[in-house]
């Protein structure tokens, strides 16, 4: 019979193998601090981080926070100012980040992804995508996502995509579809109407080409006489400018705000102070809304607090500010301003300011609506 004395022992070296386990785990994993994301364009590339930042930078500046496995795997991202896990502050940093915090996990031949929400609770994120389900072939390639909601059936997102479907050309090319639930084609977004294309990704795999194809692989022109996009990158590895091209590669004023080219400016922190754009010969040009340059201002802790947007003129037409916690760690206020700096009926926001309403938990709980007198209306 063993003594107290032996099962005390035994006990004890039973928690320092475990204690042991949980500190080779801990210190194998890797985590890395970035102000921003680098430009996705599909969810068949990598999610990276651009901008980094150490550890004490990350504790007063909003950031990504990356965590790889021990095979240097990544398995969480999250979007943070300090420790806490923030919403979405207005920086733009990708088409592809739906959530405040993904997961990754990983099996043989499938990648599983995981979305949560500020109270690091899985969601439903961009539609219904609880769990979103990659298949890899055997060089590692993803070749498919399907997206599931939280019942686990079969589901969509925001654009109306439940699958995406890529063929690996090699030379970083790939073709990509994108299906709906019941099968039928679905453009790469509903305000990019390219269907079935061809993906071209540079030596650093970001992506240069997208071109649109026909059934037999022919370069086509989509609905805005436009079939080629080509995006530039700056030294820093910013989403610097886009061109766009018909299926004669000759420049067009297609897709999206119907710009020939179009340019992003940034701040030294990667926040994007600028939007612009040109006609086929390099003149300035407006949007169909009348925009034609879009300014962004941002805070100490990189959070956006004003936008002005600015006709062919560099007349003022109005102005979004928001305003954010002391802390800088959630919204409080959105109002819109005309030229003048009065605040004002936005016509298609049929408010002029919003109060963001929180819970005890952190939660957003709910919005006040107001007019250009500050007295509250109600929305149906």
């Amino acid at each position: 019979m063993k003594t107290k004395s032996t099962l005390f022992t035994i006990k004890k070296i039973r928690i320092f193998i475990f204690a042991m386990f949980l500190s080779n785990t801990v210190l194998a994993q890797k985590t890395a601090y970035y102000r921003h994301l680098v430009f996705r364009e599909t969810p068949f590339s990598d999610t990276k981080g651009i901008h980094q930042i150490d550890k004490a930078t990350a504790q007063k500046e909003t950031h990504y926070r990356f965590v790889y496995d021990e095979q240097n795997r990544l398995i969480e991202v999250s979007h943070r100012l300090g420790d806490y896990i923030i919403n979405n502050n207005n920086n733009w940093d990708s088409f592809i980040w739906f959530s405040p915090k993904m997961t990754i996990e990983y099996s043989k031949n499938q990648e599983t992804r995981y979305y949560y929400n500020r109270l690091n609770k899985r969601v439903e994120a961009h539609g219904k995508m609880y769990k979103a389900v990659f298949q890899l072939d055997n060089q590692g390639n993803r070749t498919s996502v399907k997206f599931y909601d939280k019942d686990g059936n079969p589901s969509e997102n925001a654009w109306g995509i439940h699958e995406y479907k890529w063929t690996v050309l090699g030379e970083g090319k790939i073709i990509e579809k994108r299906f709906n639930l019941k099968g039928e084609p679905k453009t790469i977004r509903p305000d990019f109407t390219f269907y079935t294309v061809r993906m071209e990704f540079g030596k650093d795999s970001l992506l240069d080409f997208v071109y649109h194809l026909d059934e037999n692989g022919a370069i086509i022109n989509n609905v805005m006489k436009a079939a080629m996009d080509r995006i530039v990158y700056d030294q820093e590895g910013n989403f610097s400018r886009w061109m766009v091209f018909d299926k004669d590669l000759k420049p067009v004023e297609g897709n999206a705000p119907e710009f020939a080219i179009g340019e992003h400016l940034y701040d030294t922190r990667g926040n994007k102070v600028e939007l612009r754009g040109f006609d086929v010969i390099g003149r300035v040009k407006a949007m169909p809304t009348g925009v034609a340059r879009v300014l962004n201002s941002y805070d100490k802790y990189n959070n956006q607090i004003e936008v002005k947007i600015l006709d062919i003129n560099d007349t003022i037409l109005e102005r979004v500010k928001r305003t954010y916690s002391k802390d800088g760690k959630r919204i409080e206020w959105l109002k819109f301003y005309d030229a003048d700096g009065n605040l004002f009926l936005h016509p298609q926001a049929k408010f002029a300011a919003m109060k963001f309403l929180y819970a005890k938990d952190g939660s957003m709980s709910g919005r006040k609506y107001y007019d250009d007198t500050m007295k509250e209306v109600k929305r149906s």
